[in-house]
């Protein structure tokens, strides 16, 4: 009989093998984990994990786990999954959920609309501080990010910002509209690029940034933790393509080998000839000249041609 990991130890040490894990292997251990740790354990897991995990699981499990997670997460999830498999996640989703994802799937996955939570702390700016606060706490459960409240109009247009902080430290009879900001704020488009969202959260330095339409209209929110994912993956196919590889979108240990092979092969192949090629050089002239050549003289032409393109490109 298996045994729950009930304690945080054996969580940590299931993240340490979880890499070199087969999928029944991985399966195996997220069906016996302790009920209270699972729930953070999926959240944790990145898209690709979830769905493996999801079509692991039957039908009527399958719906539970998708459910706890978050829209901007879910549209992650299913657009991991691939167009074949869009329909029969979203049947899993509860009706206002399937509309949310829906509308996110509707923006590109690089797009502010795609990176956007669209589960945000919604104000009113005529109600007092501390009825704000009541609010806020009535929200709390749908919303998993709450750096801020928006204040908005009952058209959904946005009218300003008010930190918890502010809400907090205020008078309780103060009203919104007298504590929040609403001059020079900061937002984007849901068409706004990913990098260029890097920038303006960097710049601004917010916890998360609205994300407005052409009407005025805020339809989500773009936070830290989206743009730390969106840098990490981007620093990773950096580091891969420094090494003149094609990146892999998988974990090694679960990428086939013909996959491997596809996206590895033609650099090893042009260096291995490279090598061969100044090898038969140095030979050659070794052979014809009276003076014993050393290979020293041909170091710097070796580092130059296992130069990647990018880095060649910036010596010039």
């Amino acid at each position: 009989m298996d045994t729950p990991l009930a304690t945080s130890s054996a969580v940590d040490q299931l993240w340490d093998r979880w890499p070199y894990l087969s999928h029944a292997e991985r399966l195996k251990q997220f069906r016996v984990m302790h009920t209270g740790e699972k729930a953070d354990f999926f959240l944790a897991l990145s898209p690709h994990d979830q769905v493996s995990i999801l079509f692991g699981l039957p039908e009527e499990q399958s719906h539970v786990w998708i459910r706890i997670l978050p829209p901007d997460d879910v549209a992650d999830l299913i657009q991991e999954a691939g167009p074949e498999y869009r329909d029969k996640l979203l049947t899993l989703l509860d009706e206002p959920t399937r509309k949310e994802v829906a509308a996110l799937l509707a923006y590109k996955e690089d797009e502010a609309g795609g990176l956007m939570n669209p589960r945000f702390a919604r104000l009113r700016s005529d109600v007092t501080a501390d009825v704000a606060i009541s609010y806020l706490r009535r929200q709390a459960p749908s919303v998993v990010t709450m750096y801020y409240g928006y204040v908005l109009d009952q058209d959904q247009h946005f009218q300003g910002v008010v930190s918890l902080r502010q809400l907090f430290t205020a008078d309780p009879g103060k009203l919104v509209q007298e504590i929040m900001t609403s001059k020079n704020l900061v937002s984007v488009a849901p068409g706004t690029g990913q990098k260029e969202v890097a920038q303006v959260v960097r710049d601004s330095r917010l916890l998360a940034v609205p994300v407005i339409d052409a009407e005025r209209r805020m339809v989500g929110i773009v936070t830290v933790d989206d743009i730390v994912d969106v840098v990490e993956e981007q620093a990773s196919r950096a580091i891969q393509n420094i090494g003149g590889m094609e990146a892999l979108d998988t974990p090694y240990l679960h990428t086939s080998i013909l996959e491997m092979v596809r996206k590895r092969a033609g650099w090893l192949a042009s260096c291995l000839s490279a090598r061969c090629s100044r090898l038969q050089r140095w030979v050659f002239l070794r052979r014809r000249s009276p003076r014993p050549l050393s290979w020293r003289y041909f170091y710097p032409l070796s580092s130059a041609a296992e130069a990647t393109p990018d880095r060649r490109r910036h010596r010039s």
